[in-house]
């Protein structure tokens, strides 16, 4: 294994001072890195250069090839970012303008153009333009997820709501209210029966994608986590088997719960 930090990879709010990147995501095909940050865009790298900083390799090429898109079209800092599985065509972002944007590359219109990032001029490759405009939260959107196969795609936020779209069409086909405060991170299991929820108000809720109603509610792991954290979201195991969620607790000390498929349970 080997870490690399390239000082390029960045958003710079007005070319002097850095700001937060709150999520990232890997395309399918490895080849491209999305990161999204408080000043509001989404920037897409190529991994190919990220690979080369880290070989400490002199490969103009690839290095000229650093980013490779800039997309701006959201009014609030960007929360998430997430590839369709698959051929990853689409890119979904969630974003503090209560909008969650699916995003298409235009390949047609590929072209070379200059874009700043910080102090540096970086030759960008790609045009991705927003395809979907998805409205119907309330407050800022702080995750999104696509199911296995992009058969949903799901949203949450400081609405206190789940959206659940049709990844097909991207119509509404559910909207969930069982959290009592914000909801601050999501996931579908591998085989597309579940999807979990995280929440400020101490639990993860468990709903069924067959008809949307709540399977379970597990909240002994969360009964001592602080009450607020800026992000909680949940991960599946491969199989399937148990989901893992942060902002847990054992005694005083945080931790991440590893909760049980079988019962729903987690042994702290």
């Amino acid at each position: 294994m080997r870490i690399t930090k390239p000082e390029w990879l960045r958003h710079d709010a007005d070319k002097k001072k850095l700001t937060a990147i709150f999520s990232l995501d890997f395309h399918p095909d490895g080849k491209r890195l999305a990161t999204a940050g408080m000043d509001n865009k989404i920037r897409l790298w190529s991994t190919q250069a990220i690979a080369a900083n880290a070989a400490n390799a002199a490969d103009d090429d690839a290095n000229s090839q650093r980013l490779l898109a800039t997309l701006a079209s959201h009014s609030g800092a960007v929360m998430c970012v997430r590839f369709s599985h698959g051929d990853g065509r689409f890119l979904a972002s969630g974003a503090d303008d209560m909008v969650v944007l699916v995003w298409e590359r235009d390949e047609a219109n590929d072209d070379e153009e200059e874009a700043t990032c910080g102090n540096l001029q970086l030759r960008q490759a790609e045009r991705w333009r927003p395809v979907r405009r998805l409205t119907g939260h309330a407050s800022d959107v702080c995750d999104v997820a696509w199911a296995p196969g992009n058969r949903f795609l799901a949203s949450c936020g400081l609405d206190n709501t789940v959206l659940v779209w049709d990844g097909a069409t991207f119509e509404r086909v559910a909207r969930l209210t069982g959290h009592a405060q914000f909801v601050k991170g999501l996931a579908f299991d591998p085989a597309g029966k579940f999807l979990a929820t995280q929440s400020d108000d101490r639990t993860l809720r468990v709903w069924r994608t067959s008809d949307w109603a709540q399977h379970a509610v597990v909240g002994a792991p969360f009964e001592d986590s602080p009450f607020s954290t800026f992000f909680r979201r949940p991960s599946w195991s491969p199989d399937g088997d148990c989901v893992a969620a942060a902002n847990a607790a054992n005694g005083k000390a945080p931790v991440a719960a590893v909760i049980s498929r079988a019962d729903w349970a987690a042994d702290l």
